[in-house]
């Protein structure tokens, strides 16, 4: 089983909470608080055991948002993860940004554009937990 936790993060640290990366992660979690768990993914390995599973591993992979990493067959998953990415910083954002934050469409295509340009970035290093 796989979950997404679109906590976008840095390998490095040069991501900050100053980055467009940073500030669509804290408004996606933000906006669904009461819509759904966005953490559910980190609950799976104790919800499948108390379920009655035996032998549940749980591991957490660092999805790359575009082909940084120095490690081959990452670099090629980051490349691969790459165009998705670029879809779902907006395709995630939309309803949630818009109706629940009340960001404006401005705003909303202002932010997204300035993500898009850092998960390009090679430099910050971005992954979503996976």
């Amino acid at each position: 089983m796989v979950e997404v936790y679109f906590n976008i993060q840095s390998d490095n640290g040069a991501l900050t909470e100053d980055h467009a990366l940073r500030k669509w992660s804290s408004k996606y979690i933000q906006a669904l608080e009461n819509l759904k768990d966005v953490r559910a993914g980190m609950k799976l390995g104790n919800l499948m055991a108390s379920a009655g599973l035996v032998e549940v591993e749980l591991k957490m992979i660092p999805l790359p948002l575009s082909g940084w990493p120095s490690d081959p067959k990452m670099r090629e998953a980051g490349a691969i993860n790459r165009e998705n990415t670029q879809r779902w910083l907006r395709s995630l954002a939309i309803y949630p940004f818009v109706q629940k934050l009340n960001m404006s469409r401005d705003e909303l295509d202002k932010l997204i554009a300035r993500a898009r340009q850092e998960a390009d970035d090679p430099t910050l290093r971005a992954y979503v937990p996976l």
